[in-house]
């Protein structure tokens, strides 16, 4: 039978102190006293903890496996520019972060990328969401995994997302009170999470104000895979479409103009993100804005405590956002 893994915790509990007191002593760190830090010692040794080749907590040099699905990635890819700006808080922290490009038969199959194959880095952060049978993979690797801007309740990982119901819900309050009421949703909620959740933000104001739903309203910009199609847009068009992203929202804006229909004059359009892909347009749309800059450094603060405690565990981080009001959401005349 193999023996289970001795941990921080196991010490901790043994001898009523916090898992931070243990990992202190483990490493020399001030703040223990030298009677305790050796009792800790003692526990560690007579538990059968197996000690680090170097319990010195640092980040310096530390190796971050950033990975991507291949679906994400393309011009002005919105998870690639998240990726830039991770690159840059990770140098900060004196850590290198390390991009890898997961194809998509191979993140069907649950075939681990070659940066964890070949051992090359010490933790993970997953961009976007990705198919169970690689998140699979993942969790046998034993590695430190954190999922960014999605979530799932079937895995033992910290993630770090933003406010998608709320936002959902914000955005929705924002056109009715804008004077519309026939309010279309552009997305399909059962591709991503995030765009499930807001989905379902759309959803519950509606229920709030009592406002029937319709199917028709409902407008697919992906398939279930999460794989880019054309938008199809109804013939009986609602008054207001709030789209699940930016890029979206340019793209139904374009598809009304070739109706020969004004946004806002005519019907209303809002997005989400704050994300803007085309930087050529004049269209300034209304948005919700995603706090990337606290998501980067929630996430960075769960690798460097992790660093100190391999131990450690957060759990759900949701970071809040804003509305941004521009001019494609104005008021209905």
């Amino acid at each position: 039978m193999q023996t289970k893994k001795v941990t921080m915790k196991d010490i901790a509990q043994e001898l009523d102190v916090s898992i931070v007191t243990v990992s202190k002593a483990l490493a020399d760190k001030e703040g223990v006293g030298d009677e305790l830090r050796e009792q800790i010692k003692e526990k560690a040794r007579e538990l059968g903890y197996v000690f680090k080749k170097s319990q010195v907590n640092s980040t310096t040099s530390m190796r971050v496996g950033v990975i991507i699905a291949e679906r994400y990635v393309g011009d002005n890819s919105f998870y690639l520019n998240i990726y830039q700006k991770l690159l840059y808080e990770l140098a900060r922290k004196g850590m290198m972060g390390i991009l890898e490009v997961v194809r998509d038969n191979d993140e069907r199959q649950g075939k681990l990328p070659s940066l964890i194959s070949l051992d090359s880095v010490e933790q993970i952060i997953v961009l976007g969401e990705t198919y169970r049978t690689f998140l699979e993979s993942l969790e046998k690797t034993g590695k430190s995994i954190i999922l960014f801007d999605f979530e799932n309740e079937d895995f033992d990982f910290d993630a770090v997302v933003g406010d998608n119901v709320n936002g959902g819900y914000l955005m929705t309050r924002y056109l009715f009170k804008q004077g519309y009421e026939d309010i279309g949703f552009v997305g399909n909620f059962r591709s991503t999470r995030s765009i499930l959740d807001r989905f379902l933000g759309y959803r519950k104001y509606l229920i709030m104000k009592e406002i029937p739903y319709k199917e028709e309203n409902l407008v697919l910009d992906r398939d279930d895979d999460g794989r880019i199609i054309d938008i199809v847009l109804p013939d009986k068009l609602p008054q207001a479409f709030f789209c699940n992203c930016d890029s979206v929202a340019h793209k139904c804006i374009d598809l009304l103009k070739e109706r020969g229909l004004r946004v806002p004059e005519d019907i209303a359009v809002v997005g989400y993100d704050d994300y803007d892909m085309q930087s050529g347009s004049d269209y300034k749309i209304t948005t919700y804005r995603v706090n990337i800059h606290e998501m980067i450094n929630q996430c960075i603060n769960i690798i460097v405590q992790r660093s100190e405690n391999p131990d450690y565990r957060h759990g759900t981080t949701v970071s809040y956002g804003r509305l941004i009001e521009r001019e494609t959401g104005s008021k209905k005349k």
